[in-house]
């Protein structure tokens, strides 16, 4: 059965009580069964291009980076919405796994065993600007999951002696009536040599990442067949997708925000993980060859050159390879092909309330129940 998520925005600007309203919401519909909360520090978007010109939110939102805390803010959403499941994004760096393996336990334990966790390695814009190490986030991640594996596998204190990590008799006691389920975020043969070895599952984005249905199908297998060759049960495995979309009911507002500056940026930054698949599109590079916003992408430390030339040489055909576009049927359309690899988790990721009209806002939830409707109909079918 498909299992179906939509990420929430939890900035500060906002009272609290809005998250509450945008959660109950989700879980009346009937159709989302979960919610998504980012583990951020900061946005996608630099400073000068967060205007009013670009974005009516600008003239009430001061900036786009005031995010709330994700392993504060996912009880009170438990509290409001007590039928969602929680997933929680964060990255190997930032958190000790101790630490980070004992918020996970706590969290399964609110939740009666509906919390998942999507670790990243780190993207720069998180690390460099608060201290963190930049090098570091895929060995942290490789040491996270073999203690994450040896925390729930051992009944007693354990030894653990990793790149960058040493426990000597740790133990967070044996209370595990609920446990966590860990997935990767992200790709490349390092990271899925780890998760395919001691996560619980992947998610990945489209298009994004993966460009086509066909790409899917062939990942999909392969890391299946990862799973199985280390004598774990591939069918447990599970495998997710974020889906980046663009949704209204009207098709001059989409094409008003593939024009828009704010958007042209996030779609050359993010619009295609590597730089080289906009080649692989037979579209120019908006940033320089090798650049990578997860390595790349510091939004307070960009120069204004660059930010304009970035938007300059960004196309409407750039955006629109970046997203999922159209009314919520037209988009369902499109994703359907990318789950029928064996996908059973799918969050939506809608951009264009972030430079739409606010008036719009409460059509957004609607068009997103809608989405969710239409995918699990079709999974169903």
């Amino acid at each position: 059965m498909l299992e179906t998520c939509v990420g929430v925005w939890t900035d500060r600007h906002f009272p609290a009580d809005t998250l509450v309203l945008q959660c109950r919401a989700l879980q009346d519909s009937g159709v989302v069964d979960g919610v998504l909360i980012p583990d951020q520090l900061a946005g996608f978007i630099p400073r000068q291009l967060w205007t009013p010109e670009n974005t009516p939110m600008a003239a009430v939102i001061g900036d786009p980076d005031s995010a709330m805390d994700a392993f504060m803010v996912a009880p009170y959403v438990h509290a409001a919405a007590p039928k969602l499941n929680l997933h929680l994004t964060t990255d190997s760096v930032r958190h000790g796994p101790a630490e980070l393996i004992q918020s996970m336990l706590t969290l399964a334990h609110l939740t009666g065993g509906r919390a998942n966790f999507q670790i990243g390695g780190g993207e720069a814009k998180q690390l460099a600007p608060f201290g963190h190490p930049t090098n570091q986030g895929r060995s942290r991640l490789r040491d996270l999951l073999r203690i994450y594996r040896a925390m729930l596998e051992h009944d007693g204190p354990f030894d653990y002696e990793g790149k960058r990590w040493t426990f000597n008799r740790a133990f967070l006691g044996g209370a595990r009536q609920h446990q966590p389920t860990v997935w990767g975020l992200g790709g490349g043969p390092q990271l899925t040599d780890y998760v395919t070895s001691w996560a619980d599952g992947l998610a990945v984005a489209i298009p994004n990442a993966l460009t086509t249905p066909e790409a899917v199908h062939e990942a999909v297998s392969g890391i299946r067949r990862q799973v199985e060759e280390k004598g774990r049960d591939p069918g447990s495995f599970r495998i997710g997708l974020w889906a980046t979309v663009l949704m209204h009911s009207d098709p001059a507002a989409i094409e008003r925000a593939c024009h828009n500056p704010v958007m042209k940026f996030v779609s050359a930054a993010t619009g295609r993980v590597e730089s080289r698949q906009w080649e692989e599109d037979g579209l120019g590079l908006p940033f320089p060859p090798g650049w990578t916003y997860f390595k790349d992408l510091l939004p307070y430390a960009t120069p204004d050159e660059l930010v304009n030339a970035i938007v300059a040489a960004t196309t409407e055909k750039h955006v629109r390879k970046a997203w999922i576009t159209g009314t919520p049927g037209e988009v369902a359309e499109q994703i359907v092909p990318y789950l029928e690899a064996g996908i059973d988790w799918v969050m939506p990721i809608d951009y264009l309330p972030i430079v739409g009209d606010p008036a719009d806002a409460p059509s957004s939830v609607s068009w997103m129940v809608e989405l969710c409707a239409a995918l699990k109909k079709s999974a169903g079918a």
